[in-house]
């Protein structure tokens, strides 16, 4: 038990981080590693927040003059309940979330093809607080939406 407890404080400890791993430059949050290593770049993608967090990265988005074309599908989210018994005083779910990565350059030739990046993180909740449990599992997505975007940006900095 208390290793289980050691391993949910050290995911929510690499969250934090992960979350913080920016830093603000001329009143801009830097995201991810590399932050010299910047492009202009085209992204196709239905989320708003991926492309804000490529901008806050320092790249260039630019639907008619890019180097790179970075293909994102997702985030998709997967959960699965670990114990749902009506006798259960705690239940616990792990949501995972699945994020594609395809870069093409700016020739249209595949430099990475349906890279999939994963991140999961579980919860306990008591019965009690099922209202409480829908808010923090809207809370764990944006953590694990917001993680696999900064995966993505360290992906597209990787090759550059």
């Amino acid at each position: 038990m208390k290793i289980k407890n050691i391993t949910k404080v050290l995911l929510l400890l690499s969250i934090f981080l992960v979350g913080s791993c920016g830093y603000k430059l001329g009143g801009l949050e830097v995201i991810g590693e590399n932050v010299g290593k910047t492009a202009s770049i085209k992204i196709l993608s239905g989320s708003k927040s991926i492309k804000q967090s490529f901008l806050n990265s320092g790249f260039v988005v630019n639907d008619q003059d890019y180097e790179y074309v970075i293909k994102i599908s997702g985030p998709d989210y997967i959960k699965e309940t670990t114990s749902v018994t009506s006798s259960a005083v705690e239940n616990e779910f792990t949501i995972e979330g699945v994020m594609r990565v395809t870069i093409l350059d700016k020739n249209n030739n595949i430099i990475i093809e349906n890279k999939v990046i994963t991140f999961s993180q579980d919860h306990k909740f008591s019965s009690s607080s099922i209202n409480s449990s829908l808010s923090e599992e809207e809370i764990i997505r944006d953590d694990i939406k917001k993680f696999l975007e900064v995966q993505a940006i360290n992906i597209l900095r990787s090759i550059i």
